[in-house]
């Protein structure tokens, strides 16, 4: 009877084997909310060009030391529905080939970046593995952000492969469906 009852549910579990740094690496490409805003991102961040690359970065960067910052007075809030949020504005932006206006592209790389963050700090943790697995957590966004939005500003932007395109296309319709499913569900 024991071993047919379920386990509790937990959202910061850790991984066997890996360091607190490591763990916190891997939130953000383990952590369903997490991986799909800042994939969602970074489609919509790569196709935007040059000109904002920058902006987009350096929004996401303060957004996830705020983030940190913050998760060290509010424990671990439940980020998940403005993470799912952001992703679901992020992937209707891509598919439907809007760039939106630089203020706004800043306020939602950093809006990405404060929420991944204060929802990647395990209450269990505290002093200096607290911050290991917050800084963990923030390499991992943004190398997760980096290489994504990286590859969609090469095959897209600079050498304007069509397949690519309709393959981001694609991709965001379908996270966005995604993202509203999700966001159904955790306001239920």
């Amino acid at each position: 009877m024991l071993l047919t009852s379920p386990l509790p549910a937990m959202a910061h579990g850790s991984i066997p084997g890996a360091t607190v740094f490591y763990n916190g690496f891997l939130h953000a490409f383990l952590a369903p909310a997490h991986a799909l805003s800042l994939v969602a991102l970074a489609l919509w961040g790569g196709g935007q060009g040059e000109a904002r690359k920058g902006l987009l970065i350096n929004a996401l960067a303060l957004g996830l030391v705020a983030g940190a910052l913050l998760a060290s007075t509010l424990g671990d809030p439940n980020t998940d529905p403005v993470l799912l949020s952001l992703a679901l504005a992020c992937s209707l932006m891509v598919a439907l080939q809007c760039m939106g206006p630089r203020w706004w592209l800043a306020c939602v790389a950093f809006a990405v970046g404060a929420a991944v963050a204060m929802g990647s700090g395990d209450p269990a943790f505290s002093g200096m593995r607290r911050l290991s697995l917050l800084g963990g957590a923030g390499v991992g966004a943004v190398i997760l952000f980096g290489q994504i939005a990286f590859w969609v500003d090469e095959l897209v932007v600079r050498h304007r492969f069509r397949a690519a395109l309709i393959a981001v296309r694609i991709v965001s319709s379908w996270m966005s469906a995604i993202a509203l499913l999700l966001v159904a569900l955790t306001l239920r």
